[in-house]
């Protein structure tokens, strides 16, 4: 029984033990590595923050204000505790900034903390951020209160324009403008940061603009009559209103149109890209062809001035074309049929060509001569008169000379051509001749002879 109270009282005082040791544990943990950390902050204005408001970093909570209170020098001194373990402790170099969610509001204002670097020595519990460190809030109240009485009704005529405009089943279409107007906000971002990144260039971009704008400055007159221009050009343009209407309502059936043109184009340089490959080694030939062609088109202007002249001349020329073709043509068969029945003729007179040509070249009432060519012997064509036929005065023996004619067209005459052959008008030397062609056969006598 001893035993058994023995062990029950050994057992409660070895559970006291481990509670008193738990609850020693977790008071050093909250008392010593989870107790409280505040610093302070100095602004020359508390910006309407209480106590309570959140302390921020990049949007996240990590403390609030502890208290507000007023310093020896008149400024706000505000009491900052953090709760975040990561932000403990804080290093020199913070910003403090006293923000608003919206300038419309004046309720819910924080405090965001841009933390130092981890390099920079370490704020203590209690310590101070100074005022150089800090940044106040401008109210809107101060804004408008900064502006004269015209500038404010002016500035109230806007917002309630504004709100005429928003009015009306309105928003929807302003939404989507935003909506439509958030990309190009976005590329314009990214313009100004591509800008500023080449900060050198840009440094060049503004000297070199203000060189233009110096250049400009002394021109003024032109400047204001080239806006009074462009000022008269968009009137003139106003006054088009509905032309402008109509060539926008027409320009999508346009452009629709021109793509499918372009697509064809399109496909039509890609078929020429082996063309173009191939014409590469003759371009620059081609080329001194262009550039002499140039000035041989400028000669040829009068050339084709005076040949545009020609052609009304030209034009009724071929109108009378047609009727000359059809008296031409028949004119022409006649012509050809005429020819083919001459053509017998002519084949056959054709081989006494020389003995007529050598016979009147030799001499007019010579002899007949032996002459021989390639083609065989021909002749010389002469005239035989009697010795005393001029005698007398044309009177022979007491004649008269048709006596005389009479007489001797049997005796001194041959009223009948002999029928030789082509060179058969002299005796052959070596058998030679005459010469028969098949032209003649049948129409001379081989056996004739002078």
């Amino acid at each position: 029984m001893r035993g058994s109270a023995a062990s029950s009282r050994m057992a409660r005082v070895v559970a006291l033990t481990a509670l008193i040791i738990a609850i020693a544990v977790v008071a050093f943990v909250m008392l010593d590595g989870g107790g409280s950390y505040a610093v302070r902050a100095v602004f020359p204005d508390a910006g309407q923050l209480v106590k309570g408001n959140r302390v921020s970093v990049g949007g996240i909570t990590i403390g609030k204000v502890e208290k507000v209170e007023l310093g020896d020098r008149n400024e706000a001194v505000v009491t900052l505790s953090i709760d975040d373990e990561e932000f403990r402790p804080l290093h020199r170099g913070t910003i403090a900034t006293i923000r608003s969610p919206s300038l419309s509001t004046q309720a819910g204002r924080f405090i965001s903390l841009r933390p130092g670097p981890n390099s920079n020595p370490s704020l203590a519990d209690g310590g101070t951020i100074g005022a150089e460190d800090t940044r106040g809030i401008v109210d809107l109240d101060e804004l408008f209160n900064a502006l004269d009485v015209q500038t404010r009704s002016s500035l109230q005529g806007i917002v309630h324009g504004m709100a005429d405009q928003f009015g009306g089943g309105q928003a929807a279409n302003a939404n989507r403008t935003l909506a439509a107007l958030n990309p190009a906000l976005a590329q314009t971002q990214n313009l100004t940061t591509e800008l500023v990144r080449d900060q050198n260039a840009f440094e060049r971009f503004i000297v070199e603009s203000a060189a233009v704008v110096s250049a400009i400055a002394p021109r003024t007159g032109d400047l204001q009559h080239g806006i009074t221009s462009a000022a008269q050009l968009t009137e003139k343009l106003a006054e088009q209103d509905a032309t402008i209407e109509d060539v926008l309502r027409r320009a999508p059936g346009v452009l629709s149109q021109a793509r499918g043109t372009l697509a064809d184009v399109d496909g039509a340089l890609r078929e020429s890209r082996p063309t173009l490959r191939a014409a590469r080694p003759v371009a620059p030939r081609l080329a001194r062809v262009l550039r002499l062609l140039a000035p041989v088109s400028r000669r040829a202007r009068p050339a084709v001035r005076d040949l545009s002249a020609l052609m009304p001349d030209v034009e009724t020329a071929l109108r009378g074309l047609p009727s000359l073709q059809r008296i031409g043509g028949r004119a022409f068969a006649d012509t050809t049929s005429t020819l083919k029945g001459a053509a017998p003729v002519v084949a056959m007179a054709r081989p006494y060509v020389p003995d007529v040509v050598a016979g009147l070249m030799n001499g007019f009432g010579g002899n007949v001569g032996a002459y021989y060519d390639a083609n065989g012997r021909y002749a010389r064509i002469g005239f035989e008169l009697p010795p005393d036929f001029l005698v007398q005065g044309g009177q022979a023996g007491g004649g008269t000379v048709s006596d005389l004619i009479n007489q001797g067209l049997g005796k001194g005459f041959k009223v009948q051509f002999p029928n030789y052959c082509p060179g058969g008008s002299t005796q052959p030397i070596d058998s030679s001749g005459p010469w028969v062609p098949d032209e003649v056969k049948g129409h001379c006598d081989p056996n004739q002879k002078p």
